[in-house]
């Protein structure tokens, strides 16, 4: 059960230099650009050494991936060496484009920054709870150039990909953290023609296909958990350095989603039970893993400096880094499919060449298949609406699961909540789709 599509999209604002034309670079040159910074994270998620070594992915393989998919799927491919980005497209029909946009790395990760900040600022003039700490200023006119820079060359229109009902990304650098959602494609956004998805490489690729069986073609997936875990609103630490508002909404939030949940498959960490000791100490054991809470991102050191927040206690901090959630993998690989950060900026990081050293990804390499992650700080009310409304869908039987769930909470919220992409462009899944 593996689609992927691979989008890697770089833009220059003063020379752009685009050409469309028939996939010719050898799919394992571009696997060598992703091999060495991903090494060690596939060993842990299964990846055959052979793999890992000689890298035994061509472009027939992906079709056969994409094949897994009853329904049209794509993968973009996003790589980046010597100043110029290169997207490659690959379909189950064997369409394979390719267009080549010179653009220095730090600009790229520039204007993805500053689409980011033009969709957290929203349309309204308002100053919500919010889940993380405050955003930076800029000048309007220069965060829209941005976004009409990179939304254009990211999803060039010779790729029709309104012909397409799911995309697989796989970035380079800080893509991951675009609100594609919101993106057009012609006249319309994205989210309203199809779902997509946030794949860490192309080992992703061959170690999902590894991990799951054949009789996942064209399956539908409805999701029943039986041992899941909610951490909600936790007692915050008061200090010099962070200052945390509680957020009632995250309390709401999850027991309107357990509502229907059997109690015996639920345990719930709110408010001074919320510690690091409560939360590790079965986490191994569960199917479902949910924390609604404060969440905070560092892109210079973000091993030690992204955090989700939980309770202080005698024995531990309340800061749950990132380093500590990747080690969970020294003592057991998670069983969880899905891991919720239902906080601010968890899908933000460090960038580099493989894409972003997060949050997310921690939860990853610690051995779950999918991670529902923020891209900037979230209204702490309207977040909890919005996952309510994902969480009914995840109960429905349906393909393209869990990316098609959220696709659909968000045409519902859009329609009946807020149509301001600030309040659900922010939410997308790090994982490939079922």
């Amino acid at each position: 059960m593996i689609t992927q599509k691979v989008f890697c999209v770089i833009v220059n604002l003063t020379c752009f230099v685009s050409s469309l034309s028939l996939f010719s670079q050898d799919v394992s040159e571009l696997i060598q650009l992703h091999r060495q910074n991903l090494k060690e994270l596939y060993e842990t998620r299964g990846a055959p050494p052979d793999w890992l070594e000689t890298g035994h992915v061509d472009d027939q393989y992906l079709e056969w991936c994409l094949d897994h998919y009853s329904k049209p799927t794509a993968i973009l491919l996003y790589t980046h060496q010597e100043d110029t980005l290169t997207i490659n497209l690959f379909d189950k029909k064997a369409t394979k484009l390719q267009t080549k946009i010179p653009i220095k790395a730090k600009e790229l990760v520039d204007h993805i920054n500053n689409v980011n900040l033009y969709y957290s600022k929203g349309r309204k003039d308002k100053s919500p709870k919010l889940r993380g700490s405050k955003s930076i200023s800029k000048k309007n006119r220069q965060l829209k150039t941005s976004l009409k820079t990179i939304n254009t060359r990211l999803l060039p229109d010779t790729f029709d990909l309104e012909n397409y009902e799911h995309i697989i990304i796989v970035p380079v650098f800080n893509i991951s953290t675009l609100p594609f959602s919101a993106f057009k494609i012609r006249d319309k956004e994205l989210i309203d023609i199809m779902s997509y998805s946030i794949a860490p490489s192309l080992f992703e690729l061959m170690v999902s296909n590894k991990l799951n069986n054949d009789d996942y073609y064209y399956k539908k997936q409805q999701y029943n958990w039986e041992n899941a875990l909610f951490v909600a609103n936790p007692e915050y630490p008061n200090d010099s350095i962070w200052n945390f508002p509680d957020l009632p909404g995250t309390i709401r939030e999850v027991n309107t989603i357990t509502k229907d949940f059997p109690k015996d498959s639920q345990t719930k960490l709110i408010g001074k039970e919320a510690t690091k000791k409560n939360v590790l100490d079965s986490i191994c054991n569960y199917d479902l893993i949910y924390f609604a809470t404060h969440g905070i991102s560092n892109s210079e050191n973000p091993l030690e400096n992204s955090f989700l927040v939980l309770s202080e206690s005698d024995d531990d901090s309340a800061y749950f880094s990132l380093s500590e959630i990747m080690n969970i993998r020294k003592e057991c690989s998670l069983k969880a499919d899905l891991v919720v950060l239902s906080a601010c900026q968890t899908g933000l990081g460090k960038s580099h060449e493989g894409g972003i050293i997060g949050l997310a990804r921690s939860f990853q390499i610690a051995g779950a298949n999918h991670v529902v992650m923020s891209l900037w700080n979230i209204d702490d009310e309207k977040t909890a609406t919005f996952m309510s409304f994902f969480f009914e869908e995840l109960r429905k039987s349906n393909d393209l699961m869990p990316h098609e769930a959220l696709r659909q909470a968000t045409l519902r919220f859009k329609s009946e909540i807020d149509n301001d992409p600030k309040y659900w462009a922010a939410f997308s899944i790090f994982g490939v789709p079922y």
